[in-house]
């Protein structure tokens, strides 16, 4: 088998899996992206980890989709890293951590992502697990209101 063969099945079962997961179609999901997640694919990994999270078409397993999220992350995956953020934000799938739920919500800003960008400002705004900081949590509001502008 030539790899363009290979290739064009694997962005097959990806793009089948995609549309499986945004129908919440999760079991078809599942069987489409879990292949591709053991080879590495970064999009399979971290909707892998969404579902496990969330117990989507599955029994809930935290810690699984958490490890899935670092693995996606590694390879660069802007999601990745906002969702392992949450995770150390709300302690679910790993043991609370705020501080590297911040250190986390940062490197997902820097791929852009307004979410994050909302949530380090909501965090410093607060003040209740980290140290009020209106400069910072104008600083964020601002950086996400500039990338949606």
């Amino acid at each position: 088998m030539s790899n363009t063969n290979e290739t064009d099945a694997f962005s097959a079962d990806l793009v089948s899996g995609l549309a499986a997961f945004d129908s919440k179609n999760f079991t078809m999901a599942y069987q489409l992206l879990a292949p591709l997640a053991a080879q590495g694919s970064a999009e399979s990994l971290w909707r892998l980890g969404m579902m496990q999270m969330n117990g989507l078409g599955m029994v809930e397993n935290q810690p699984l989709g958490f490890e899935n999220f670092v693995h996606a992350a590694k390879q660069g995956h802007a999601f990745a890293h906002h969702m392992i953020a949450v995770a150390y934000m709300t302690g679910e799938g790993v043991e609370k951590d705020i501080t590297k739920a911040i250190e986390w919500f940062e490197k997902a800003a820097k791929f852009g992502l307004p979410g994050a960008m909302y949530a380090l400002g909501m965090l410093y705004e607060d003040g209740k697990e980290v140290t009020k900081d209106l400069e910072k949590t104008q600083y964020w509001y601002d950086q996400a209101a500039a990338v949606e502008a």
